[in-house]
């Protein structure tokens, strides 16, 4: 039996090496998964940013020239509505992959798809609830003109609001962030003096973000909940003068649990190299697609139906499928920002069960999709 996995993948500046560490991720499920009984046939598609027409071509060009079994494709939900219709319509089995910056719609929900993230909106949503009862009620949001154009402030916003909090003051950063001194921002947060900071930057302006407020005087005297992109691993390999910095997120790569040491383990030992969340998001869709090999020999044409009985062990835990077909993990990590005397890191302090996840989507169903058409934080 031939499994032919078409996989569209986009280019980026945040994660320039992504194609690589996506497959890279893929491939190690394989491996590890006994995967020799069942050696899939990739044939790779470089999309770009993932956005506009090109993407819906190349899709469709894998599914009547090269007859694939099973597409990947990383892209955002603003292309989303349209290529699941082409999976619907030629009854093909497709897996959408990205960070989960958007909320899913009933128009994403398909028997033919399925949609792996690492469920940032949500945790976003709970980062909100557990701030509320924990920091304080009165929060000041410092957000990225970039960043902000997702889901993830109304989902911060609506947690926190929703437990009694209060938004105290809000400050958007200009488009030219390299020119910007946050000087306004800094004078800002002061003087609103709130029980917590809620930050939405990444990449390269997150570092500046971090600089700024580590030289400032609010470093270490107000608590700061950073998005999980602002402490990710690519920017934690340098000593910062920073304290008080938490995130929380569906990962922890220093999690000692037997999945999560596992997977970084092999990673290590097969490439040389940690992983990222790129690589383990694409490990974990590999665990999945595995998982249907295991079972049924093939790849099940109406994916989106079977994965609802689907339960397996993934290095964030425990993993299961909403009602909208996307991936869910049942507990979030709070990491703190700490320094372990050479860098800082996350590291993991507690976890947060999650409760009534799948209401969000209905809480969320008329919320309007805005910002920008390319994957979150795929720039």
């Amino acid at each position: 039996m031939e499994v032919r996995i078409g996989i569209l993948l986009p280019r980026s500046d945040m994660f320039p090496t992504l194609a690589m560490d996506f497959l890279n991720g893929l491939k190690l499920a394989f491996k590890i998964s006994r995967s020799e009984l069942f050696i899939p046939k990739l044939l790779i598609e470089s999309v770009g940013n993932a956005t506009g027409k090109s993407l819906l071509q190349v899709a469709e060009k894998l599914i009547l020239q090269e007859n694939v079994t099973l597409v990947i494709s990383f892209c955002s939900v603003f292309n989303l509505k349209e290529l699941a219709g082409i999976f619907g319509a030629y009854k093909k089995p497709l897996i959408h992959v990205d960070l989960g910056g958007n909320v899913l719609k009933e128009e994403h929900t398909n028997p033919y798809v399925i949609h792996h993230t690492l469920n940032l909106w949500q945790s976003a949503y709970f980062s909100g609830v557990y701030a509320a009862n924990t920091f304080g009620k009165d929060a000041a949001l410092a957000i990225s003109f970039y960043d902000g154009g997702y889901h993830l402030v109304e989902s911060f916003v609506r947690g926190f609001t929703e437990n009694g909090g209060n938004i105290v003051y809000t400050y958007v950063s200009s488009m030219d962030y390299k020119s910007e001194s946050f000087e306004s921002m800094i004078k800002g947060l002061q003087n609103a003096n709130p029980d917590f900071i809620f930050l939405l930057f990444s990449y390269k302006e997150g570092n500046k973000i971090v600089d700024v407020i580590s030289k400032s005087p609010l470093n270490g005297k107000v608590p700061l909940l950073a998005a999980p992109s602002m402490t990710g691993e690519m920017n934690s390999s340098e000593n910062i003068n920073i304290d008080n910095v938490f995130s929380i997120s569906s990962w922890a790569f220093d999690e000692e649990t037997p999945s999560m040491k596992s997977f970084q383990t092999n990673y290590s030992a097969l490439y040389n190299d940690a992983p990222n969340v790129i690589s383990l998001l694409g490990y974990e869709v590999g665990v999945t697609v595995f998982a249907f090999l295991e079972k049924n020999q093939d790849i099940p044409v109406r994916i989106g139906d079977y994965v609802k009985s689907l339960i397996f062990e993934s290095p964030r835990g425990e993993l299961k499928f909403s009602g909208f077909n996307e991936s869910l993990v049942q507990t979030n990590k709070l990491r703190q920002f700490l320094s372990d005397g050479n860098q800082h890191k996350n590291t993991a302090v507690n976890t947060i069960d999650l409760i009534d996840q799948e209401e969000l989507y209905d809480k969320f169903k008329d919320l309007p999709y805005s910002g920008w058409q390319n994957p979150y934080l795929i720039t």
